[in-house]
């Protein structure tokens, strides 16, 4: 097998191969943020039952999660536990109800999410009652700017909010996501066409009180093959319940999710 990553000392004198591959399958998961059991196979030259059965025991205990094209992503193991313990569980508390509504009239799965830096933390789902449907996404954490709840939030940030948390973007780019975020804030709700996961399509919206701060995002998943023929209606009822939400939410000041030291 082919050794990817930094490595410390000698090998152990009993070496275990399973562990090995495990631990570098996580690594590689971690730097380049998805995979195929045919492409890890193929990069650390083993049969691709062997990744496999690797990759069945990283879901098992959260290192890993399978999209429904069958790529595997960071799990929650690897990317939620910057949260505090216990962040959310009044948002949560607050949108539940809601959530079950989107998702009684749309049939789609239903998340809420917070904002933490330029990232997007998943603290609740429900899932769709469609046969085909997108999976939850509780606990994971994906770049805000690649879907539709971080698209959603952002669009209520400041130029020079943005650039704080984007600092490195060059100037084009960084014209070009203020732009789409300007799109998302006068068409009310934010779309994600496939953009983090080629097959798991969204529309999202944001969470405010009355003073304007950002509380969360809400978002409707749905399979992209289906997404053009049901966008319109998902957007329609997540926009009437966010605005239920956010006249609910008025006087909520949560504290603002924070990352551990």
């Amino acid at each position: 097998m082919t050794s990817l990553g930094p490595t410390h000392g000698p090998p152990p004198r009993e070496f275990l191969q399973s562990v090995d591959l495990s631990l570098t399958l996580i690594l590689m998961l971690r730097d380049l943020g998805s995979l195929t059991i045919t492409g890890a196979a193929e990069e650390l030259e083993v049969s691709a039952s062997t990744v496999h059965r690797s990759m069945a025991m990283l879901v098992y205990r959260g290192f890993a999660t399978r999209s429904e094209s069958r790529t595997y992503l960071p799990g929650p193991a690897l990317s939620s536990s910057s949260l505090q313990p216990g962040v959310g569980s009044e948002l949560i508390a607050a949108c539940a109800s809601h959530m079950a509504a989107i998702g009684a009239e749309t049939g789609e799965t239903t998340n809420l999410l917070v904002l933490v830096g330029n990232k997007c933390h998943f603290l609740h789902t429900v899932e769709g009652t469609l046969p085909v449907r997108v999976g939850s996404r509780r606990g994971q954490v994906m770049p805000a700017d690649q879907n539709s709840g971080g698209l959603a939030m952002l669009a209520e940030r400041s130029a020079a909010e943005l650039r704080a948390l984007y600092p490195s973007l060059p100037d084009a780019e960084f014209d070009a996501l203020r732009r789409k975020l300007h799109r998302t804030r006068t068409r009310g709700f934010a779309i994600n066409n496939g953009l983090y996961e080629h097959d798991v399509s969204a529309v999202g919206a944001c969470l405010l009180n009355d003073l304007g701060d950002i509380l969360g995002g809400v978002t409707v998943s749905v399979p992209t093959g289906r997404f053009r023929g049901v966008h319109r209606r998902c957007a329609e009822s997540l926009t009437k319940h966010t605005r239920d939400l956010n006249r609910k939410l008025e006087g909520a000041r949560f504290t603002a999710p924070s990352l551990k030291g």
